[in-house]
């Protein structure tokens, strides 16, 4: 039996290889990765989803945080990514920093992430006069340059410097601010669960002495306050923190600051209530135009210009909206 049925596909195969082979390629040219990205226009997620408070409060409009689409090369992609104008398609290693990998971009993104919900959450309950604790602050190591004199990897706990406590990313400023390019510095770190020493040596950029890495912080925050945040694994980056922020404040506070329009921005947001700038901007105002947004909220400086000239360019009908502050968005909005 087993024989026959063999003998009878050996026959099919032999008849209809072209097909086959043909439908094989098809099938390769559609799912094959290519060691290119695209970046084309996104569109917005409404951050009442991603923010849950203990209360009932309702918005007539909505706060929405714009994002781009990235998308792994595959020829057919490629192909209509050179045919069409607002696509843009970058090798691999344009679009990581250095030689850093795949998974660690993918790990500081996430990690920029949490860091930006904290600053959200900390920023909102500071404008509402809300008390709070910060119960646990971690340091991280979530990028390490190329040209960085160091063995310290990514993932790394900063625990101290020179033998005194890290428990924010400004001890680690102040433990190098006064130090020169050359001068070395030696850390405690924590490395797979195990306490270890590490050390560097400072670099010189434009005069000032670094340790060539990028930190960032983990904290737990404590209030009678609580304020939940929802996102899942695929998201990252701190690119919402200012549109979070707009929207905790508004549920602590029960105010509406929409009346009633479709409020659309991006920008990251530092403790401080200080607003960032952001990568991919004019894939972020397509996207807020396609859904109709009537405000984009977007960082002054090079951001701002950026989208305004596009607006321009495109004709598009909103509102743009430049901003240095968290402060300076509510004040905006309230009017």
């Amino acid at each position: 039996m087993i024989n026959k049925v063999y003998e009878k596909v050996k026959d099919y195969i032999k008849e209809n290889y072209k097909v086959l082979l043909i439908f094989i390629m098809a099938l390769m040219l559609v799912t094959i990765r290519l060691p290119y990205y695209i970046s084309a226009p996104g569109g917005v997620i409404n951050t009442s989803e991603k923010v849950k408070v203990a209360n009932n409060f309702k918005m007539t409009g909505s706060l929405n945080m714009a994002y781009v689409s990235e998308i792994q090369g595959t020829v057919p992609l490629l192909i209509y990514g050179l045919l069409n104008p607002n696509w843009d398609i970058a090798k691999e290693e344009e679009v990581t920093v250095g030689s850093e990998s795949i998974a660690d971009e993918m790990y500081r993104n996430q990690m920029l992430l949490e860091e930006g919900n904290d600053n959200a959450v900390l920023v909102a309950y500071d404008n509402s006069n809300i008390d709070y604790k910060i119960l646990n602050n971690k340091v991280f190591v979530t990028y390490v340059d190329d040209l960085a004199k160091t063995n310290l990897k990514v993932g790394d706990q900063i625990i101290k410097v020179n033998g005194v406590k890290v428990t924010e990313k400004q001890d680690l400023y102040d433990a190098t601010k006064d130090k020169k390019p050359n001068d070395k510095v030696t850390f405690t770190i924590l490395r797979d669960k195990k306490e270890k020493t590490a050390k560097a040596t400072l670099l010189n950029v434009n005069g000032e002495a670094k340790i060539g890495v990028i930190i960032t912080e983990d904290v737990k925050i404590k209030s009678d306050y609580h304020v939940d945040l929802k996102f899942d694994g695929t998201e990252s980056g701190s690119s919402g923190g200012l549109m979070l922020t707009l929207t905790i404040y508004s549920y602590l506070n029960k105010i509406d600051l929409t009346n009633g329009q479709k409020v659309v921005g991006t920008g990251t947001i530092e403790r401080d209530g200080t607003v960032g700038e952001i990568s991919g901007v004019k894939y972020k105002l397509m996207g807020a135009v396609k859904e109709k947004a009537d405000i984009f909220l977007v960082p002054q400086g090079d951001n701002y210009v950026e989208a305004r000239d596009l607006k321009n360019e495109k004709g598009y009908d909103i509102d743009i909206v430049p901003l240095e502050t968290f402060k300076e968005a509510l004040a905006y909005l309230k009017k």
